[in-house]
């Protein structure tokens, strides 16, 4: 059962990461008509797509988990990457490569 967390977080993750338009993850994750229409299109895919390609019947539990754990982990990458960009926090690394 954790390889199928792992692994239907991961294929929502790379759903989500795909999207068009670009999904807004701060307003997702804060909670929004988006985020439920996201999470109803995107389960339903999931679901589909493990059941015609695996054979496998996913739990809700597995896929709400997962869906919220591909939401958290692009919302935690993004803000990762604007804190990198902070000039406060990386002007050392700026001093070091002008020496």
């Amino acid at each position: 059962m954790n390889d199928q967390l792992s692994d239907v977080t991961y294929w929502l993750t790379l759903q989500i990461a795909r999207s068009e338009p670009p999904v807004d993850l701060t307003r997702l994750y804060q909670g929004s008509v988006e985020l439920d229409y996201l999470y109803q299109v995107l389960t339903s895919k999931a679901r589909h797509h493990w059941w015609t390609n695996y054979d496998v019947d996913l739990s809700p539990m597995i896929i709400n988990n997962a869906f919220f754990r591909a939401i958290s982990a692009l919302n935690k990458r993004n803000k990762e990457y604007e804190n990198s960009r902070r000039y406060d926090r990386t002007d050392w690394v700026r001093e070091l490569l002008h020496r």
